[in-house]
């Protein structure tokens, strides 16, 4: 499963290199005729063109740089074969529900998000198959309907073995079942309670700590966690962001959703995803207004 092509790397990156060597030659050729017209009477001409060319040759270069450390730094896609989409069948409720085009489209994401995001399991020196497969999945359904690239600054998913504390140390007593970090040395990284991840998939029940970390994400995406996600348009912005002060302003607790949601706006729109993804049906009957902006900027 973990198979990385840098050689189909290098190969693009040579093709790259030769059709950026072929704009070279028309430029040098071009550049031939400049002191022809300068020694005419299209002198203004010749510096037009003289001026032209250096500004194109220059964003010329900075985009060929720019392609090609990016084409360098993409992996290739990870291929799924028959026993991991009969493992995703079985342990993946979401993906069983799917309709049979919806899963090719699953698990063409779920390949790309192997080849691009690093997991480290903890106390292994290699992840297991079905982690990894958990750790992509919980993506896949809190992304469904966005662009499969749009994880922000993501770069690793570290998942311990159960239960942390605030510290990131386990411990007997762990009570912190997944965690975005946002700012400092750990911006790009989040982690993830393997105990609390496998338990979540059990059911389609609205509890999965892995849709509710990667929600933080979709949050993030404006480089600002604070409920109210920026891929919103700016009318749904204000919106969501009055129908969320009315309900924490409530605080009633009618076994409708997690209580967790309560602590607070980023907390309540993580838990409220767990649930639109999970649980949409009834999630449109307790919260009608709420559902209605998710299904249109977050479409099931």
């Amino acid at each position: 499963l973990f198979y990385f092509c840098p050689m189909n790397n290098y190969l693009k990156f040579l093709e790259g290199k030769a059709r950026f060597s072929a704009w070279l030659i028309v430029l040098f050729v071009t550049l031939l005729f400049i002191p022809l017209l300068l020694t005419s009477d299209y002198k203004v001409l010749a510096k037009i063109i003289g001026v032209t060319i250096v500004v194109l040759f220059s964003v010329a270069l900075w985009y060929w740089r720019t392609q090609t450390v990016r084409s360098l730094k993409k992996q290739a896609r990870i291929k799924l074969n028959l026993n991991d989409r009969f493992w995703l069948n079985e342990h993946i409720p979401y993906y069983k529900s799917l309709s049979k085009s919806n899963k090719i489209i699953f698990e063409d994401r779920l390949g790309l998000f192997l080849a691009e995001i690093r997991i480290t399991e903890i106390g292994k020196e290699v992840p297991e198959k079905e982690t990894c497969l958990y750790v992509a999945s919980s993506a896949i359904i809190a992304f469904w309907g966005l662009p499969y690239w749009n994880y922000g600054e993501l770069t690793e998913v570290l998942v311990y073995p159960k239960d942390f504390n605030e510290s990131n140390e386990i411990v007997d007593n762990g009570y912190v079942q997944g965690k975005v970090h946002h700012g400092g040395l750990m911006d790009s990284t989040m982690i993830l309670s393997l105990q609390s991840l496998i338990k979540g998939f059990k059911n389609l029940d609205g509890h999965n700590v892995g849709i509710h970390e990667f929600s933080h994400l979709i949050d993030k995406n404006d480089d600002v966690i604070d409920g109210v996600p920026g891929l919103f348009s700016v009318d749904d912005q204000k919106l969501w962001n009055e129908l969320i002060e009315t309900e924490l302003r409530k605080r009633i607790k009618q076994n409708k959703i997690d209580n967790y949601a309560y602590t607070g706006k980023t907390e309540f729109f993580a838990v409220i995803m767990e649930y639109y993804r999970e649980t949409p049906e009834k999630l449109e009957r307790h919260f009608p207004d709420i559902y209605a902006i998710l299904q249109k900027n977050l479409p099931n």
